[in-house]
């Protein structure tokens, strides 16, 4: 038999309001009656998520986690405040974020920048899936990479980045997306682990300033990363920017179609390549139309 979680927070309720007078001096400490109110508020939430009250268990972690602090025990609230969030989660991805953020907060100030940068990720997936708020979820995995990076979690810190890159591109903001690409290639070269990706950084780098109408800066781009990388020239990847630099500087959308299929045929292209390898097409088209 399950228990009964208004129960337990009524109990909850009495243990921590605030005791005066004579029956203060006969009760226990207020940090133990706190603590012993906090454990029976995650007793309560627990009850809920068994019941599949979602929104009830987030808001009874809450409380519980408030009870935490007026204890001081901020590193309980915090993991409290994660246990709310995921409850949340389910159902208020609005209300998750809040409480993720409070978290979050109680992390960094204490130190533990490896943990906030974790869930700074979880955060930022719920930005772009659940809410579709791309401006924060591209903050949210900036945040992580930068303190992955601190801590000399590099692979971490380039799969956020490159987060960043892509939601990023998907805004048009391809300066952005560039220097992202670029700041993982870096990252990238002397790992003999991840050197084999840095022609896809370059391509996806060179796509984005392509997308710009900057054609020159494109070209010096490519240039650039053949200083870092020598063997970038004789892959399909730099043909391939190379080209479509041509087709666009000859405003020939036929052609630069061509140039896309060919390539297609060898290296598939993913749905982000192909979002963009569009825009830059639609680019030379709308450059026709102002020459009419």
């Amino acid at each position: 038999m399950s228990l009964d979680p208004y129960a337990l927070i009524a109990k909850a309720d009495k243990k921590a309001a605030p005791i005066s007078g004579f029956t203060s001096f006969f009760s226990s400490g207020s940090s133990y009656r706190f603590e012993e109110a906090a454990d029976l508020y995650i007793q309560a939430a627990n009850a809920f998520k068994i019941q599949k009250d979602s929104r009830s268990a987030g808001q009874t972690f809450e409380k519980a986690a408030n009870t935490q602090l007026k204890s001081e025990s901020k590193d309980d609230a915090a993991n409290t405040l994660v246990e709310a969030y995921k409850a949340y989660r389910l159902t208020d991805p609005g209300d998750a974020v809040r409480v993720m953020e409070q978290a979050i907060n109680m992390f960094t100030l204490r130190g533990q920048f490896r943990r906030a940068a974790n869930y700074k990720m979880d955060l930022g997936a719920v930005y772009e899936t659940d809410l579709s708020d791309y401006d924060a979820a591209i903050k949210a995995y900036e945040d992580a990479g930068e303190w992955y990076s601190q801590d000399q979690a590099e692979a971490l810190s380039n799969k956020s980045f490159l987060k960043v890159a892509e939601l990023a591109a998907g805004k048009a903001d391809y300066y952005k997306a560039i220097q992202m690409f670029e700041l993982v290639a870096k990252n990238s070269l002397n790992n003999s682990l991840t050197r084999w990706s840095l022609k896809d950084y370059f391509l996806k780098a060179g796509l984005c300033h392509l997308a710009t109408n900057d054609t020159i800066g494109t070209e010096k781009a490519i240039t650039q990363y053949i200083e870092w990388d020598a063997s970038f020239q004789s892959t399909r990847e730099c043909g391939l920017l190379f080209k479509l630099s041509e087709d666009i500087k000859a405003g020939d959308t036929e052609e630069f179609s061509n140039t896309v299929y060919e390539y297609d045929q060898f290296s598939k292209l993913d749905k982000w390549k192909t979002n963009v390898l569009l825009e830059i097409k639609n680019n030379i088209v709308n450059q026709e139309d102002d020459l009419l």
